[in-house]
């Protein structure tokens, strides 16, 4: 099985290559070229050459040979690239041009242009990088691609001999494809984190997401469809005790349209990860992460995540989501939720999913109005043009009231509900 992990820290990998870790004072950076060998990681090779250095300025050649999977070595990307290096006060200004001269088809639209990368490193030894791809445009037989310039933005520096990457930014300002019926649009994403960086899953941090526009449609269908998202944001943050992870989590989005369904605005859904044994946890990471350098089948990285995995639940967590809302036609809903995970013995997966009915307990709330009631029965399919009176809606809610479960205060109906050893109870008074 293929374990290499590969995202931020494999694109850190080649934006970093150029330049290395330790380039400060002239003894260090003359060091580290003249070095014509270097294997900063398992699967990245550099050669360098030609490195001339003057009083102000100088240059190097170098190339790079890239393994994305271990259980494919032959499947190599070949990298090559000219260090232009400048001298100023503050340190060192280091332009790179670095070429993709051989890869498989997912690199292939990079073979024909260089990216860019610019840094500047202190006297220090922090490093700030803006990696630059070239615009990628791809018009075949059925389908037009564009990828506008996407720029990587990240800080380094040298932490006991080891170059450590503090924090990145990914902005990638447009996508676009489109074919005879389909047409798919992404705009403004942005990625921001301080978090997984080097190699660590379980490390303190903060990473957000953010996304101006998504936009999907399918004029192909008897009924075509469209969908689209507004302001979309997610957001992360971890905390680490000697003891525990805590972790809090976020999504957002201005506006959402989807098929069948009323406008959805002001969305907001949040939830908070607490008391989660730090200790299991990273055995459990570990072994992740041993499995990414070698060749396992499924199946057997399964057989030893499972009783990791086992052993994080069985030490039990607390939860709890709070301040979610969302906004239909003229009106609103909000919920929150309580509760925790009680600790057990369990020693198989499919016995854990048979206890977690007794093993979890919560307190739920919930309102929403009528407005919201009556926009989205008037939303539903074949409901036409014809709206649900307001008598109609009046039925419905009396209805909902009838049943035990809600409470009327005006037009905001509201439930409370307690789940515990199994059982729901809703709080009525």
């Amino acid at each position: 099985m293929s374990k290499i992990k590969w995202g931020v820290g494999g694109v850190i990998a080649v934006a970093t290559l150029a330049v290395g870790g330790n380039l400060y004072a002239d003894k260090s950076l003359q060091t580290y070229y003249q070095q014509e060998a270097k294997q900063p990681s398992k699967n990245l090779s550099l050669n360098y050459k030609n490195f001339q250095m003057g009083a102000f300025q100088g240059q190097a050649d170098w190339t790079a040979d890239l393994v994305l999977d271990p259980c494919k070595p032959k499947d190599v990307i070949k990298m090559s690239g000219r260090d232009h290096i400048q001298r100023s006060w503050n340190g060192y200004q280091i332009q790179s041009d670095i070429k993709v001269v051989q890869a498989d088809s997912t690199f292939k639209p990079l073979l024909n242009q260089p990216l860019k990368l610019q840094t500047h490193v202190n006297w220090l030894g922090t490093m700030d990088s803006t990696l630059t791809t070239p615009e990628i445009v791809r018009n075949e037989a059925k389908m037009q691609t564009r990828l506008d310039p996407i720029t990587l933005e990240y800080r380094t520096k040298s932490v006991d001999d080891q170059l450590q990457v503090q924090d990145l930014t990914l902005k990638i300002p447009n996508l676009t494809v489109i074919d005879a019926d389909t047409h798919f649009q992404m705009t403004g994403l942005t990625l921001e984190t301080n978090q997984g960086l080097n190699g660590n899953y379980l490390e303190a941090g903060k990473t957000k997401v953010h996304m101006d526009l998504l936009k999907m449609s399918d004029r192909g269908l008897n009924n075509p469809m469209s969908a689209e998202v507004k302001n979309y944001r997610i957001e992360t943050e971890s905390d680490l005790t000697e003891r525990v992870l805590n972790t809090k989590f976020s999504i957002q989005a201005d506006e959402m349209k989807v098929p069948y369904s009323p406008v959805m605005q002001n969305i907001q859904f949040n939830f908070n990860l607490q008391d989660v044994n730090r200790a299991k946890l990273q055995a459990f990471f570990d072994i992740v992460e041993k499995s990414e350098n070698s060749c396992l089948a499924q199946e057997k990285l399964l057989q030893d995540l499972e009783p990791a995995l086992l052993a994080v639940i069985n030490e039990g967590f607390k939860f709890d989501s709070s301040d979610n809302q969302i906004k239909i036609g003229a009106g609103e809903a909000k919920a929150s939720l309580a509760g925790r995970f009680m600790p057990s013995h369990q020693k198989t997966l499919k016995g854990m999913v048979a206890m977690v009915p007794s093993l979890v307990e919560y307190k739920a709330d919930m309102q929403f109005d009528k407005n919201m009631v009556a926009s989205i029965m008037n939303s539903l399919p074949g409901k036409g043009s014809q709206a649900m009176s307001d008598q109609d809606i009046e039925t419905m809610l009396s209805s909902m009231q009838q049943s035990g479960q809600l409470k009327r205060d005006g037009d905001v109906l509201k439930m409370s509900m307690e789940y515990k050893y199994g059982e729901k109870k809703f709080l009525t008074e």
